[in-house]
């Protein structure tokens, strides 16, 4: 099973969604958040900290964990992450990895998206607002 983290870089009130880049092998112009696999000898917070700077080109804050989904189907497993960063000013989102990016809370979010529209992180947390609603 490969373990991925999940960054829910906040600012507020309001959460940073991504959408996928058309050019992804999996889940292309879906959205989703910032997240990547955990390689080898790599440790969760080593992730998160790689894929921030790898996707937004900025530096995060791990504030708190909020969570693990096993998705046996997809034999995965996604850690979610509440994370800020000084720097939101100056993301630069990377054009192979994503095409577009929206500040919203999460109940606004899922009032525009539908399940076939966001990922599998995302409709999971649909499904658990308990989780998200502690952002």
């Amino acid at each position: 099973m490969k373990n991925h983290t999940v960054i829910i870089l906040h600012n507020g009130d309001e959460v940073l969604f991504v959408q996928r880049s058309a050019t992804k092998k999996s889940l292309p112009n879906i959205w989703a958040f910032p997240s990547g696999t955990i390689e080898k000898g790599e440790d969760v917070k080593a992730t998160l900290v790689r894929e921030a700077q790898e996707e937004l080109g900025i530096n995060i804050d791990i504030e708190k964990e909020l969570g693990m989904v096993e998705l046996p189907e997809l034999e995965a497993r996604l850690y979610f992450f509440l994370c800020k960063s000084d720097f939101l000013r100056d993301i630069i989102c990377d054009p192979r990895e994503i095409q577009k990016m929206r500040w919203l809370t999460f109940k606004k979010f899922f009032s525009e998206y539908s399940d076939n529209q966001i990922g599998h992180g995302l409709i999971y947390l649909r499904k658990h607002p308990e989780i998200w609603q502690k952002v």
